[in-house]
């Protein structure tokens, strides 16, 4: 009677961490960030500048489709200014270094087509990976809070 006590226990408690959570890995030909495996809160999108956040693909681009799921930084926050330069991204004058220059070459783009400054609208949120081969908002713009899956926190 207790084997199975205990086993009952066990099991709830694996159904309610597997709602919850869900375990990344990201393939390492399109790694951004600097971790190799993520736990994702599905039950939490509370975007806070300089957290992780797992989300859908807003729009379809040249090399991924809409919805496809990713995790990267939160940089900017609704009400901020953003500026995208080859060299980096600054918000509100905060410098996010990431020189895109090899990946502008891999994917056929040319400096003007990325460079811009803009505020964000309320709702809107700007993401960055942490690598030179990161495809993110400065490539195909902001996400929403609708496009949030979950919190995402780095375990390895």
């Amino acid at each position: 009677m207790k084997v199975a006590i205990s086993f009952a226990l066990i099991a709830v408690t694996v159904v309610l961490f597997a709602c919850k959570f869900t375990l990344a890995v990201p393939t390492q030909e399109y790694s951004c960030l600097r971790a190799s495996y993520f736990l994702v809160d599905k039950t939490a999108t509370t975007p806070e500048r300089e957290s992780l956040i797992a989300f859908q693909l807003p729009v379809d681009t040249p090399y991924f489709h809409k919805d496809t799921r990713w995790i990267k930084k939160i940089v900017g926050m609704p009400g901020d200014f953003v500026s995208v330069t080859v060299d980096a991204v600054y918000v509100n004058g905060m410098e996010y270094r990431n020189n895109m220059n090899t990946l502008l070459m891999k994917v056929g783009m040319q400096p003007e087509q990325v460079t811009k400054s803009f505020r964000l609208e309320d709702g809107q949120y700007f993401v960055v990976g942490e690598t030179p081969l990161s495809y993110d908002s400065r490539f195909w713009g902001v996400i929403r809070k609708e496009n949030m899956i979950g919190d995402a926190y780095a375990i390895l």
